[in-house]
Order: structure tokens, then C-alpha cells, then sequence
């Protein structure tokens, strides 16, 4: 039985291709993943060319499939799919698929496509598994939502292999900064809105366009910056399922004014009054005394160096210290905050290798923030430290 989609003819130079739509239950019967073996044969057998980047599964878990199940009004970018004969043959008219124009040459008709054909998405895995993975979730409500796409016919493995190299070669994501700008139903997107505008020195600082700041940048962090340390922080607050915290949830698509948002901030507003307080260089640009590139790339005609605590790793690695001391719920994880904030040597030298920098170069790492959260508390002496503290401290190497 073959399957009948109502579509609009296209053509880009000599590309032809058709547009519509298919219900996640046609997804799912119809669209095997680039992982499936099926795929083996057209990408030149088992261990050749891999049909695809490897799946990201926590990303479709985590993320894609809970926007689809909690959001009313999620939507997804069309996917783009290549019609392959079960042959493996070039896809044939009249025996693989047939084009029915609703009018004499027109453009717009059914395409009937044989259930022999195979849907290959060559852009678009990701979306797929987790229409997939929603559907198994919650089928009742999932089963007839439909998603756009683009069908092209399968001609041979060189052609399809060039066809996904040019969807994902020139696709070019947004900034996640600019991502962040636009979103507005992430709680901890509307938080972090919210505290851009309550934390002065955030305040019409925050660079909301690249994911890192360019060295003449008169902005002190990237919206992208900040939101993972949000991340970090509601994480010791609310404990791990912070996200599916009620509190938290309560935020979903509200203006950030609301007040069931400031509820929220203002824990994360305490954690950056503390950190403000402390660094006193920040007194400087809240006064107009000095830029924020001065305090990161330092003063080239004395040669005076910057500080590792104006760039991305500090702002991360000292949400991180503090998280740790607020999770060992510590009598007052503020006070001990501000002291190991005070003790820390910020500007950049050879006490940072190996830990923020790597030579002259601040070096911005997973494993070069989480040292860097350990070293600031190891230069505080935290007395009686926590399981969170320690297991940070210990994963700072010694300063050079």
C-alpha cells in the first residue's frame, strides 16, 4: 500500500524535490535513522563512510524530546529526506512513486510514494529520534502532529552522500547567545532575562549576539555565559531534577518581571552580589572608571596583565565554587564565598598553568573550569569541607 502525501513540486537548479508534510506516526514507520544497518550497503558497507555524525542521545533526551511533550506550541524546521528503493536502485516513476498534479502540469498534487521506499534524513537525525521517542511517550496526543519536510529522490550513493555534505556543510546555527535572546519558554532563560536587568553591572552589559567576547568587547559576559552558570547554581539549590522542579516549571513563557520569576532570581541575584562585592576591580567599570576589555586583556602599554576572573572561565568556575559550597550547606556559604574570592591572585601569571591558562592563553575547558572552581576554593582554606568542595579541591592541579 503505498503512502499518499499532498505536496508542492519544487526545483533548484537540477535538484528537484518535493514539500510537505508527515504525521509523526508516518515518521516513525517510514524514516529509519542513518544508525540503522539498512543504511550500511549505501554508504559503502560496514566499516566505510558512516551514513551520519553519531547521534547525540542524551540531546535528544534531554532536551528535543521534552520541548515536543511540554510545549503547546513547539515546532520543528522542516526535514529533509531522500527517498530510497529498497533495490537500492535509482528511485523510479511509476514503480517507486508517482506524482498526481491536481491540474494539467501544475505543481501541486499527491505524491504516492511505494512502502518499499525507505525515508533517509539526510538532515535532521536529531528531530527525528525525538519525534520518535515522543511518539512512544505520549502517542495519543503525539500521533497526528505533522512536521514539514523536503523529499528528493534517491539517485545513487555519491549523489545522496553530496546531498547530506551540502545540508549540514552550509547549515550555520545561530550563536547559542542569540538563541538564548529569543527564547522565551526556558525557565532558566527567563531567569537569567530577568537577572540582566536586576544586577548592575549585568545590566546592558551582557552580550547577547556570540557565544564568546571579542577582545575590544565593552560587555562583561555572554548571555550564553551566564545562563550555564544559572544552570549550575539552581542545580545546588534545587538539587538534581532542579529543571522539573515545581518552582521552577511555574516559569515556563513568563515575562521576566513577573514576580513569580523574581521568587527565583533572587537566589541567583545573592550569589552575584557576593561575587561583586568581592572582586573589587568590578567597582571600576560600575563607576565608568575602567572597560571591561581592560580588565581581561590588561594594559599593553605598562604591560600590566588582566584577570582570569573577567573571562568566561572565571564567571563559570566561580559559579561552580559556589554551587559546591551552597550543596554542602555550609552555615554560611556566602561569607566563605567572599572569602576565598578575596584570597585568589586574579591577575593572569604562571600561578594560573595548567589550571585557567595554558601559557599566555586563558584557556576555556571543561576540565580547565572545573580546576579552576577547585583552586578557588583551595586558595580560601575552606575549614571542614563537604563531599562537593573536596571532590572540586581535588580537582585542581597544583599551581605553578
Amino acid at each position: 500500500m503505498a503512502i499518499q502525501i499532498p505536496v508542492v513540486k519544487g526545483k533548484t537548479l537540477s535538484t528537484e524535490y518535493w514539500l510537505g508534510s508527515l504525521s509523526f506516526s508516518a515518521i516513525a514507520k517510514y524514516v529509519k535513522l542513518p544508525e540503522n544497518s539498512d543504511w550500511d550497503d549505501v554508504f559503502g558497507g560496514k566499516g566505510e563512510q558512516e551514513a551520519q555524525r553519531k547521534l547525540n542521545k542524551t540531546r535528544v533526551t534531554n532536551e528535543i524530546v521534552p520541548y515536543l511533550l511540554k510545549s503547546d506550541d513547539a515546532f520543528f524546521s522542516s526535514l529533509a529526506l531522500i527517498l530510497v528503493p529498497a533495490s537500492g536502485k535509482p528511485l523510479q516513476e511509476g514503480s517507486d512513486y508517482k506524482f498526481l498534479p491536481t491540474a494539467a502540469e501544475g505543481k501541486v498534487g499527491m505524491l504516492e510514494i511505494d512502502e518499499s521506499v525507505d525515508m533517509f534524513p539526510a538532515d535532521g537525525q536529531h528531530r527525528t529520534a525525538a519525534i520518535i521517542d515522543a511518539l512512544k511517550q505520549d502517542r495519543s496526543r503525539m500521533t497526528p502532529q505533522e512536521v514539514p519536510v523536503v523529499l528528493l529522490p534517491y539517485f545513487d550513493k555519491d549523489k545522496l552522500r553530496q546531498h547530506f555534505s551540502d545540508l549540514n556543510l552550509n547549515a550555520k546555527p545561530v550563536s547559542q547567545s542569540i538563541g538564548y535572546a529569543f527564547e522565551s519558554r526556558d525557565p532558566i532563560v527567563i531567569v537569567t532575562k530577568r537577572i540582566m536587568k536586576d544586577v548592575p553591572l549585568f545590566n546592558k552589559r551582557v552580550n547577547e549576539l556570540s557565544n564568546s567576547l571579542a577582545k575590544k568587547s565593552p560587555d562583561v559576559i555572554t548571555m550564553g555565559t551566564l545562563v550555564q552558570a544559572h544552570h549550575i547554581l539552581l542545580e545546588a539549590f534545587y538539587g538534581p531534577k532542579y529543571k522539573d522542579n515545581a518552582e521552577i516549571t511555574a516559569l515556563r513563557q513568563l515575562d521576566p518581571s513577573d514576580e513569580k520569576v523574581e521568587t527565583v532570581a533572587q537566589k541567583l541575584q545573592d550569589v552575584w552580589e557576593v561575587v561583586i562585592e568581592n572582586i573589587v576591580e568590578w567597582d571600576l567599570i560600575l563607576n565608568g572608571k575602567a572597560q571591561a576589555r581592560e580588565l581581561r586583556e590588561g594594559d599593553e602599554s605598562t604591560g600590566t596583565p588582566g584577570y582570569v576572573f573577567a573571562f568566561g572561565i572565571g564567571w563559570q568556575a566561580i559559579a561552580m565554587a559556589a554551587a559546591a559550597l551552597i550543596k554542602d550547606e555550609r552555615d554560611d556559604w556566602s561569607e566563605d564565598l567572599a572569602h576565598c574570592l578575596r584570597a585568589v591572585n586574579w591577575r593572569k601569571g604562571d600561578h594560573w598553568h595548567g589550571i585557567a591558562m595554558v601559557g599566555d592563553r586563558v584557556n576555556n575547558t571543561g576540565p580547565g573550569i572545573k580546576a579552576t572552581a577547585g583552586y578557588i576554593l583551595r586558595e580560601g582554606s575552606i575549614s571542614g569541607p563537604g563531599p562537593a568542595v573536596n571532590s572540586l579541591m581535588a580537582a585542581a592541579p597544583e599551581a605553578a
